[in-house]
């Protein structure tokens, strides 16, 4: 039997000696009833591990593709030939364009929102709590676990909520889920049906637009001035199903809805019947005081209440979670578990216990000053390049800020900035959505620079 194999490819050995063998059964070449060399042999003609080749032939037995017979050897199966099966070569991933992405993602500088500085997370200490929950939890923990998570995160969570964001929420009011996009995929299937009408700030976040379109409800956009929704123009015909907004920071102007309209938003959910969709996405991070109360802390009854670790820790994390009323709760629960039954218990567990010994506390604490930091060098450098001719929207919050600018932008600006190796979003106007939070200071002002290189051409 005849195998060539190439020990300068990035394809493992075991893999080419086992496609080897399958391909020349699948073709007919090697017959049923064809005896394979021993393990012994053909490891010595390849010169490679015997064990490489016991791996491959127990491949080919698990597949049907060979049988063995004890005291025999290894033989071609019955009925393993495929007519017309053509056998391709093993595929490998060319390193030089590996190589050349890395390379170039690393020289662009991007305002990319909703990323935190991931390098300044303190790594020992959730590793040695998540060492010691692997050692200490019960088995129990190691199974299927509560689809509305572990009651221990759960209590913790009502517990910091209510201090910190001022929400009202038992732990069986809330449930965890696989980042704030499940909770909120979850809530359009638990409550759209085609045809229903959607409150939507403008501008929003896109992809969050694309899940509530999915249902095959329609959105009303409504438009947003530099504190949120504009509840003025709330629609005083029909009854919409729901409202998302983002009122502790609106997404992506930055506005922070005054008491006046959170009422307004209130008494007009209770005339028609609208539940409202608040999406806490990053609040605690506030610059000029402390978090403001949640929207929920007004009417638990028709406020739905997400958030997200994923700008406060890390986004794959995977964890965040919704307060729901009561009325709700069994319903998406149901929904929960047929998605993907529960949301990983050790990590939950782990970030039960980072709360409650302070830990995200402090690292929240730590992180606003470096937020902070940074946010005022996007500023100064806005100011050393554009002084007079811009103005940041939106109050100082959060991981990002929008500039807006007193001149027209060219149709191609994208490709203007992409020349300069620097990327920012643009939005409806002269404006850029520029987040920081993950850019160090230098990196800050040099793309800074390269847009008004790129502005300036």
């Amino acid at each position: 039997m005849w195998i060539s194999i190439d020990k300068n490819m990035t394809v493992p050995m075991l893999r080419q000696v086992y496609q080897a063998i399958r391909d020349q059964i699948l073709t007919g070449e090697l017959r049923a009833g064809y005896k394979l060399p021993s393990t012994r042999v053909l490891a010595l003609q390849l010169n490679v591990s015997r064990n490489v080749i016991l791996e491959a032939y127990e491949m080919l037995l698990a597949e049907g593709l060979a049988i063995a017979r004890p005291g025999s050897g290894t033989y071609v199966a019955e009925g393993a030939v495929l007519p017309g099966y053509v056998s391709t070569p093993p595929v490998e991933m060319p390193e030089p364009a590996m190589n050349a992405l890395c390379s170039n993602e690393q020289s662009t500088i991007s305002f990319r929102t909703g990323l935190p500085a991931l390098d300044l997370f303190p790594r020992k200490s959730w590793a040695d709590l998540l060492q010691s929950v692997c050692k200490e939890a019960p088995d129990l923990a190691l199974g299927y676990g509560d689809p509305a998570g572990e009651l221990e995160l759960r209590r913790e969570l009502a517990d910091y909520l209510v201090h910190t964001r001022g929400v009202k929420a038992r732990p069986e009011h809330i449930v965890i889920t696989s980042g704030a996009v499940q909770a909120i995929q979850l809530v359009t299937r638990l409550l759209l049906t085609v045809g229903d009408e959607v409150l939507v700030e403008e501008p929003t976040n896109e992809d969050l637009r694309r899940i509530l379109s999915a249902t095959g409800a329609t959105l009303r956009s409504m438009p947003v001035d530099d504190l949120g929704m504009l509840t003025a123009d709330l629609p005083q015909k029909g009854c919409p199903k729901l409202a998302y907004l983002t009122p502790s920071h609106q997404f992506p102007l930055g506005g922070i809805l005054p008491i006046q309209r959170r009422i307004e938003l209130i008494q007009y959910a209770a005339r028609t019947g609208c539940l409202l969709l608040e999406d806490d996405y990053d609040s605690e991070f506030r610059y000029d005081g402390g978090p403001v109360h949640s929207l929920q802390s007004l009417d638990p009854e028709r406020v739905l209440y997400v958030g997200t670790f994923s700008k406060i820790l890390f986004p794959a994390l995977r964890i965040g979670y919704i307060v729901l009323p009561p009325s709700r709760v069994a319903d998406f629960i149901r929904l929960k578990q047929l998605a993907d039954y529960q949301t990983a218990s050790l990590e939950q567990i782990v970030l039960s216990r980072y709360i409650r010994k302070r830990l995200l506390h402090n690292h929240i604490h730590k992180m606003k000053k470096v937020y902070a930091k940074r946010r005022q060098v996007l500023i100064n450098s806005l100011e050393q390049h554009f002084a007079g001719q811009y103005r940041v929207c939106g109050r100082a919050a959060g991981l990002h800020l929008v500039a807006e600018f007193q001149f027209l932008f060219r149709e191609d600006l994208l490709n203007c900035l992409r020349s300069q190796n620097v990327f920012a979003v643009q939005l409806e106007g002269n404006r850029l959505l520029m987040g920081y939070g993950h850019l160090h200071e230098s990196e800050i002002r040099e793309g800074v620079r390269r847009i008004w290189n790129a502005l300036q051409r």
